[in-house]
């Protein structure tokens, strides 16, 4: 049985573009969360996402251009839910990540503007994934306790 995980890889970019498959992208200096699906696979997922991507498939593919991979949280809520509790809290970049979620406006959140410590955005985005009132994770994470 398969259940719903997801997973948030936080990136450090600089600024400039990012051109996908028929898309141009402006990403201004920051830090940035990138909100995927994993299923049971997460961590072939993540290390896929975290390595020299040589056929660039999914949009998170095409941020090593002007981003730097810094930390990842593996959670265990639907990909659209954590997207929907990041869009209440943070900036994002629309269009980004959620072809295959049309439902979605985003995947991608600018979540600092780059003085903040690693700590600091880890802790605010698990913050706002577990404890926002009206999110379905919030829901799903304190009826699971």
């Amino acid at each position: 049985m398969v259940k719903e995980h997801s997973y948030v890889v936080l990136f450090r970019c600089r600024g400039g573009y990012v051109t996908t498959r028929g898309r141009k992208f402006a990403i201004v200096d920051g830090f940035y969360a990138y909100v995927g699906s994993c299923g049971n696979a997460c961590s072939a997922r993540i290390v896929r996402h975290l390595s020299k991507v040589v056929n660039r498939f999914w949009h998170v593919d095409y941020l090593h251009g002007v981003c730097d991979e810094v930390a990842v949280m593996i959670l265990p809520y639907a990909e659209e839910d954590v997207a929907k509790a990041l869009l209440g809290r943070f900036p994002g970049i629309p269009g980004f990540g959620n072809s295959d979620k049309r439902r979605d406006k985003t995947h991608l959140f600018r979540v600092g503007s780059g003085d903040e410590t690693i700590i600091k955005i880890l802790h605010e985005l698990s913050m706002t994934i577990h404890k926002e009132p009206n999110n379905e994770c919030s829901h799903k994470f304190n009826n699971h306790l």
